[in-house]
């Protein structure tokens, strides 16, 4: 419910319509707070622009705050700084950036260098972050406001302390929808959806005394102050109060509206196959042959029929299929760890593929990926790497619409389901659910020729699909020590392979752990960030692209 909460408000209240060229694809910001409340910041803008000179950023309203010891640099290698002037050209801007002080304001200013994708790393010092109230000390600030001329997809914010913050910390994230929590003894915000007009605001609480800051404010007595400023300014109150009510009404309707809702979603988006067909697992044969259509044909067939219920197993047999074709290069560490080695200028048959493959370029830093670079990774942007298998799902998903094997229905007589399967479809997915019975069982089997032996990475790409890539793997060890000469072609060994699994069931376990806890905290109160209030913040400002 709680999720369907966030799609309402989202739909309802954070529409956003963008036609701005330029693009900010993450905007990750790293922030530590020593223990006199002072902060340093550091920026890393992933950007693509399409027109205009400099990217900018403004930082107002600051209080008793100041900026000093900005510095950029682009791709890691940092630029020069000059006095700087808004009116110069591309050209001139290039490789450069400049600090704007006026009296109010401060803007961080850097040439846009060319229109190529480039990330930008912004560094400085932001004094007396923290401020005294009565009852409190606290954060009250504005570290991202609607940005100009810009495509903005995701953001993420964490804060250390010179301290762990404990996790029943009180934090508040305004502006954006998403999340914003404490793990770790670190405090996160990213968001749900794109950033196109929203902003990031948090405030925390901390107990007094916790930071050796003097600074405090007239207008804040004691942090309710803080807080009802926070919501004073905008539409909050009103909407709390029109969702208590309905929520007080969904008390009474809940198992209804849960009934009601899971029947409406399964009748109209569910997949049934024509006719009414039904696959009966009980008695569907073992399939022993291979398929001659992709994995991701059997990735999906196993997902829209339950033969497989992980849209994230295909990661393995995604990796599998890289190392036949020279994509990585596995180099064994030790006997528990191995790194892959990246290979560089590829080309690859779909854009979901190399967008994965990029995923895990940044990830490892030097194209060297390591197990913990990867769960990091992962950790750290959960959302854009679970999205990755849901995406590959859709797009097998609409291919085979578009091939006509699947379609809406004519009547409840064809199908009960709303999409159709045809008999295509049908008769694959009895031969799917055959083979991964027959890759489930065969060390059971009293026949030494039950699989070709030469084709061991072609049932391991399914048996990855299935998740009993492991059961597998080991059971081919066992029964068929002559295939390990073969993978010398791979300069991979079976234990080499089991540790590649772990790998990747492990990255996408932490990505998963990490959106539980998010959504966890968020839902317990304080965490999620509605997209509303936050009015009045230091830090108030703008950029964008210019």
């Amino acid at each position: 419910m709680k999720k369907i909460i966030l799609l309402l408000s989202t739909f309802l209240f954070s529409i956003n319509i963008c036609y701005a060229k330029n693009k900010i694809y993450n905007m990750d910001i790293s922030v530590y707070v020593d223990e006199e409340g002072n902060a340093s910041i550091e920026e890393k803008w992933d950007v693509k622009g399409s027109d205009g000179t400099e990217w900018f950023k403004v930082i107002e309203e600051l209080g008793q705050s100041k900026i000093t010891n900005f510095k950029v640099s682009m791709d890691g290698y940092a630029l020069k700084l000059k006095p700087w002037d808004v009116d110069e050209s591309l050209s001139e801007k290039k490789g450069y950036y400049g600090l704007l002080n006026y009296s109010d304001r401060y803007e961080l200013c850097f040439g846009k260098y060319d229109f190529n994708r480039h990330t930008f790393t912004l560094s400085y010092n932001l004094s007396n972050l923290v401020f005294n109230v009565e009852d409190a000390q606290v954060i009250y600030f504005n570290f991202i406001d609607k940005l100009e001329s810009v495509d903005f997809e995701n953001f993420s914010l964490k804060i250390k302390t010179y301290y762990d913050i404990p996790d029943t910390l009180d934090v508040w994230g305004y502006g954006y929808s998403g999340y914003a929590y404490v793990k770790d003894g670190i405090i996160e915000m990213s968001n749900e959806d794109g950033m196109n007009n929203d902003y990031v605001v948090l405030l925390a609480k901390f107990p007094k005394d916790t930071f050796k800051t003097k600074i405090s404010y007239d207008k804040f007595n004691n942090f309710d102050d803080v807080l009802n400023l926070a919501n004073k300014k905008s539409a909050a109150d009103k909407i709390v109060i029109i969702f208590s009510i309905i929520f007080s009404i969904l008390t009474f309707l809940i198992p209804i509206l849960i009934i009601f809702l899971i029947a409406k979603i399964i009748k109209y988006n569910g997949y049934g196959f024509i006719d009414n067909k039904k696959v009966d697992k009980k008695n569907t044969p073992m399939f022993r042959e291979l398929f001659t259509k992709d994995m991701y044909y059997v990735n999906v067939l196993s997902l829209l029929n339950g033969i497989c219920t992980k849209e994230t197993n295909i990661l393995g047999a995604i990796l599998l299929k890289w190392v036949k074709e020279n994509k990585v290069v596995i180099k064994k560490e030790s006997e528990k760890n191995v790194s892959l080695i990246f290979n560089s200028n590829l080309s690859f048959d779909y854009d979901i593929e190399k967008e994965l493959y990029e995923i895990m370029l940044k990830a490892s830093g030097d194209g060297i990926l390591e197990k913990k670079e990867l769960e990091k990774w992962a950790k750290n942007n959960y959302d854009k790497y679970l999205n990755i298998f849901t995406t590959i799902k859709t797009d097998s998903i609409n291919k085979l619409k578009s091939e006509g094997h699947i379609y809406k229905r004519t009547s409840k007589k064809e199908c009960k389901s709303k999409n159709v399967m045809d008999d295509t479809l049908y008769e694959d997915t009895k031969k799917i659910l055959g083979l991964k019975m027959f890759l489930t069982e065969f060390s059971s089997i009293n026949e030494k020729e039950a699989i070709e032996v030469n084709l061991w990475d072609e049932y391991l790409m399914y048996a990855y699909i299935f998740g009993i890539a492991d059961k597998v793997m080991k059971q081919f060890k066992n029964l068929y020590p002559e295939v390990i000469s073969s993978m010398n072609e791979y300069n991979v060994d079976f234990d080499t392979l089991i540790i590649l699994n772990h790998l990747s069931t492990s990255s996408i376990s932490v990505a998963s752990s990490a959106k539980s806890a998010a959504q966890a905290y968020s839902s317990g109160g304080g965490g999620f960030s509605s997209g509303f209030g936050g009015g009045g913040s230091f830090g108030g400002g703008g950029g964008g692209s210019r």
